[in-house]
């Protein structure tokens, strides 16, 4: 009996060392997926930017193609005034001047306003660009390194989990079934050390008869408060 105790503390003792492995190999995981994250919420951001300026340059050019014709109604306007023979054909040729100057004046305001908005664009396009970039090259750097992290982590998960195996198939089934559920349900303390009369599983007090039985290593038992599997320390 007490040669299965020492195969059960071993085993639980490789098995919280491969649970300690594999939650370091998904921490590096996830610090690559946090880079890759980053990097496809800035190019993202990029694009829609890209996206923006593309419109603000297609509404300019349409506004400049509309300032030249404004231009043009000017210069013909202003063409007729030497052949105006009346006061009132003057003036009606005079307001018609003010109005295509007017229109002139409104779509270079408009063509100012999208040019200043395209150029507050730019800049935020290379502040992003900038940002992209920093992530790229951390990424590269801490990238390479995590890679390596997840290699050499993987070659110890692997002799652990060796170890493990040859382990538990000196257990018996039954035995390792009930091992396995005690593991999963109690964070990975499937046993529990009891002294003094007590679980320090849980901290609480076993019953006077059990505990001597425990001490006398004659059988498999559990905690009556957590159901973890005890074990005594015994004297070399």
């Amino acid at each position: 009996m007490q040669n299965k105790m020492n195969l059960l503390r071993d085993l639980q003792e490789v098995d919280q060392e491969i649970s300690a492995i594999e939650a370091t190999r998904q921490g590096y995981r996830d610090e690559l997926g946090a880079f890759e994250a980053d990097a496809t919420r800035v190019q993202e951001m990029l694009d829609q930017l890209n996206d923006e300026v593309a419109l603000l340059q297609q509404s300019e050019a349409e506004l400049q193609q509309g300032l030249l014709k404004e231009r043009d109604n000017v210069t013909r306007v202003e063409a007729r005034l030497p052949e105006i023979q009346t006061q009132k054909e003057y003036v009606a040729v005079l307001k018609e001047i003010d109005v295509a100057k007017k229109a002139n004046k409104d779509v270079e305001e408009q063509m100012q306003s999208k040019q200043q908005e395209v150029t507050t664009l730019e800049e935020d396009l290379k502040e992003k660009e900038t940002e992209l970039a920093a992530i790229h090259e951390k990424s590269e750097a801490r990238g390479a390194e995590l890679k390596q992290l997840l290699t050499e982590s993987e070659e110890v998960l692997l002799k652990r989990t060796q170890t493990r195996e040859s382990v538990a198939e000196e257990l018996p089934v039954s035995l390792l079934r009930k091992y396995h559920t005690l593991f999963k349900r109690r964070g990975g303390l499937a046993l529990a050390l009891a002294s003094h009369g007590a679980c320090l599983g849980c901290n609480m007090k076993l019953p006077p008869q059990q505990y001597n039985r425990l001490l006398q290593v004659a059988e498999i038992q559990t905690c009556p408060h957590c159901n973890r599997i005890l074990y005594v320390e015994t004297e070399a």
